[in-house]
Formats: C-alpha cells, sequence, structure tokens
C-alpha cells in the first residue's frame, strides 16, 4: 500500500535516561511516518538552537528528581538562557511529559520548564501539555492524550484528514517464509 504524501515536517524529540520517553517518541515518529510525514527523531541535546520554524515540534521528556535526562540538559540550559521574546515566534509544538508522583516536589518539572519556555518566547502550542505516570498506568495516560492531541496538531499543520493508519491495522507488508530447495544431507541422515 502506498502511504499518503504530504510530507508535512514533524521534528519528534526526546530527553530520556531509562527509555520510556524515547519509546512513547519513536513509536509516535513511525506512526507519523506511515501517515505521510517527514519525519524526524533525535534526543532534545540535538537540536539547541536549531528548533525548526516549519511544520510541528512533538517533545517527550521525563524529569529525574528534577534534573533533565542527560541527552536533554543541553537543551534545558539553552531554554532556561537568554532568549529573545520572540525567539520561537514560528514554531508549533507539543509536549508529553513522564515521570513519577512518588517524586511530588519535582513531578513533571522539566516538561512543565519546556513548555512554560516555548510558550513565554512565542512558539505556540497545538495541544495542551500531557502528563504520563509511572506510579499508575503511563502508557493508557499516553494514547488518551495522544488521541485527543491528534486532531488538533492535525489542523494546526494544515493537514486535511486524521491518522489513517494505527498501529492495530494490517501491515503494509507481508512476509512469507521459503522453504529450503535443497535438504541438508548431513541432517537428512542424522549425521
Amino acid at each position: 500500500r502506498t502511504r499518503p504524501g504530504h510530507n508535512t515536517p514533524l521534528l519528534v524529540l526526546y530527553g530520556s535516561n531509562l527509555g520510556t520517553a524515547e519509546e512513547l517518541a519513536t513509536r509516535v515518529a513511525d506512526l507519523a511516518e506511515v501517515n505521510g510525514f517527514a519525519t524526524k527523531l533525535a534526543p532534545l541535546d540535538d537540536y539547541v538552537g536549531k528548533l525548526p520554524e516549519k511544520g510541528g515540534v512533538l517533545i517527550f521528556c521525563a524529569s529525574y528528581n528534577g534534573a533533565a535526562p542527560d541527552n536533554a540538559t543541553q537543551f534545558v540550559k539553552w531554554l532556561g538562557g537568554d532568549l529573545a521574546k520572540d525567539a520561537f515566534g514560528k514554531v508549533r509544538y507539543a509536549v508529553f511529559g513522564c515521570g513519577n508522583s512518588d517524586w511530588a516536589a519535582t513531578y513533571q518539572s522539566v516538561p512543565r520548564m519546556i513548555d512554560e519556555q516555548l510558550r513565554a518566547h512565542g512558539a505556540r502550542s497545538m495541544y495542551e501539555r500531557g502528563e504520563g505516570d509511572a506510579r499508575s498506568d503511563l502508557d493508557d495516560q499516553f494514547e488518551r492524550w495522544f488521541a485527543k492531541a491528534v486532531p488538533p496538531a492535525m489542523k494546526e499543520l494544515g493537514v486535511e484528514a486524521g491518522l489513517s493508519r494505527s498501529a492495530d491495522d494490517e501491515p503494509l507488508y507481508t512476509i512469507e517464509p521459503v522453504a529450503p530447495t535443497t535438504v541438508n544431507a548431513v541432517v537428512a541422515l542424522g549425521g
């Protein structure tokens, strides 16, 4: 089957030490790709000083006792630095945070800071920040947030239709095992 071909740019960034935020980002990037987006997936630190002004930016990030993940420390430092009031005036984004509410004092602190700094410097949120709590069903919280975030994000990015494919769809390809054409003589003899 052919995938939709609108090729809207979508940058999917993650800040993750234990892999949860990276795994969510990878799932979204894969889903966006099969739905026609021109997708890039990268750690937050790879985009210090260069958020794109075309398309959208999705950010998945965790907090670790109030600190940014190892692959997001420079990004968070940059956002907290001396930026122009309209530094992100053409950036459209959404943020989903991963955390554990057992750490109440610092729960979601880094994703909140990212969202607040982007907004404070002119970026336009495509949908409200989502929160996933590892203390309960983070995956379900993400799925519910994502289902609600898609329609307004697609509208904001000027993409006509919603996502046409999901993880539950039939695969794009089928694999058919082919029997070997020759029998291994040693195995046949029991040797």
